[in-house]
């Protein structure tokens, strides 16, 4: 009976989270391997207490993504954020492309992406970093779900490893 219950609290739980699909045209992003591209962009979690705010990195061809929590959205944090991502990664990216925000266009991030030798820029247009704008869509979908399932935002700071995780293992369309 238990299992019974839970299964359909599932399936209500992904009937509220489901999005309504709109598709329209946009421009391709063109990626040469590994390491070619990395898109970046600040995940802002406003309804979660115990912090507001990830750098959320995604590698635009494995689509494979790390996360780090940034304390506030300052270029200082945010470019400390950024060193322990390539740190822990495998490889250093060629580009990375973010959007124009003030946490990725100052000093400190400038002098952190000649340290590596990164080409960092901006698409300048209205879709941004669209890999990055997509993972933090899917990882919010994936947080709000377990939050749901587990009825509280309690434990933030674990789940967001355990969904990133998962996003990792998943096979994803375009790779």
């Amino acid at each position: 009976m238990a299992e019974a219950f839970s299964s359909v609290k599932y399936q209500v739980v992904n009937e509220l989270h489901k999005a309504a699909r709109r598709k329209f045209p946009r421009r391709k992003t063109i990626v040469k391997g590994y390491g070619d591209l990395w898109q970046i962009d600040l995940a802002i979690m406003a309804s979660i207490p115990e912090k507001t705010e990830d750098l959320m990195v995604v590698d635009c061809y494995s689509r494979f993504c790390w996360t780090e929590a940034v304390k506030t959205k300052t270029g200082v944090d945010v470019t400390r954020a950024m060193e322990k991502v390539l740190k822990r990664s495998n490889y250093i990216p060629k580009h990375i492309q973010s959007d124009q925000g003030g946490e990725f266009f100052n000093r400190h991030f400038s002098v952190l992406m000649k340290k590596y030798g990164i080409i960092h820029y901006s698409a300048y247009s209205v879709t941004k970093a669209a890999f990055a704008e997509r993972l933090i869509r899917t990882l919010k979908d994936k947080l709000y779900k377990e939050f749901s399932l587990r009825g509280s935002y309690k434990w933030y700071g674990n789940i967001i490893q355990d969904v990133v995780k998962s996003y990792n293992e998943t096979v994803h369309e375009s790779a």
